[in-house]
């Protein structure tokens, strides 16, 4: 058993992993259901996969900075945004104007979190982060599948967006815990009522998720599945996982478990 641990734990780290599955994770359900009304577009699909690829990699560079307060790695940081650019070059011209310009939008977003100003361990950084990450990416995954978004699309990325939110939340308690000095109004609610906050807005998360299949013909099998992955959040809840824990690596990987097993909801 303890075996298996290990090997569960070390696998859910691995930080090559989590960077390959990190834009799966901010795609896969948008793309899941356009497929259903509109054959699939792999092409497209594989470009903006690679976009996302790259600017998570610059974000991660912009947010390590940040959080560690040293120098801003400037070679590395110009080379993923290079690459950032060119691959919205080829989105321009593969997709629309539209599309491409959304984009645009959450490239520039992806900087201005951290540059000149930091939104890390912030209201705003709640507020916005889901808007961009899930809402606005899980619609152009969708629209790149599909050529339209549906109304109903903003109610069944809800549970994503709370999952999402209840990510943000661990790395902001572990932030909060590490600086004690010059805590904001919302920081010291996070040291207060951590532990309340993570664990509501979890089971939110899952219960949103359930009350989705109110409305679908979702296997059983399916709903199964997707709710033994809440076993997976027994890492981050338990101390006795922790010190085998890497917060960031093992989140990306549990964000794209939990988006695979609620994307598999809405088999028919």
């Amino acid at each position: 058993m303890l075996k298996f641990k290990n090997k569960f734990m070390s696998l859910m780290n691995h930080i090559l992993l989590a960077m390959l599955t990190a834009p799966l994770s901010l795609l896969l359900f948008g793309a899941w259901r356009g497929i259903t009304f509109n054959g699939p577009n792999y092409e497209l699909l594989l470009w903006l996969y690679l976009f996302l690829l790259f600017t998570l990699a610059l974000e991660r560079l912009l947010s390590k900075s940040d959080q560690a307060g040293t120098k801003l790695p400037y070679k590395p940081v110009l080379l993923f945004g290079i690459f950032s650019i060119a691959l919205l070059g080829i989105l321009f011209f593969a997709s629309n104007p539209i599309l491409f310009a959304i984009l645009l939008l959450y490239f520039i977003y992806t900087i201005l979190q951290y540059r000149p100003y930091s939104m890390a361990n912030t209201f705003y950084e709640i507020l916005l982060r889901p808007f961009f990450k899930i809402f606005i990416l899980s619609a152009l995954s969708f629209f790149s599948q599909a050529n339209f978004i549906p109304l109903q699309l903003q109610y069944e990325v809800v549970p994503l967006i709370l999952f999402h939110i209840f990510g943000i939340i661990l790395i902001q308690i572990r932030n909060t815990k590490k600086n004690s000095q010059s805590l904001t109004s919302y920081q010291h609610l996070l040291r207060r009522h951590g532990k309340i906050l993570k664990l509501f807005s979890f089971l939110l998360a899952y219960a949103t998720g359930i009350f989705q299949t109110l409305n679908l013909n979702s296997p059983v099998w399916a709903l199964i599945l997707f709710l033994l992955s809440a076993l997976l959040a027994l890492p981050v809840f338990k101390k006795k996982f922790q010190h085998d824990l890497r917060l960031e690596q093992y989140l990306s990987n549990y964000s794209f478990l939990f988006t695979l097993a609620y994307s598999l909801l809405f088999l028919n």
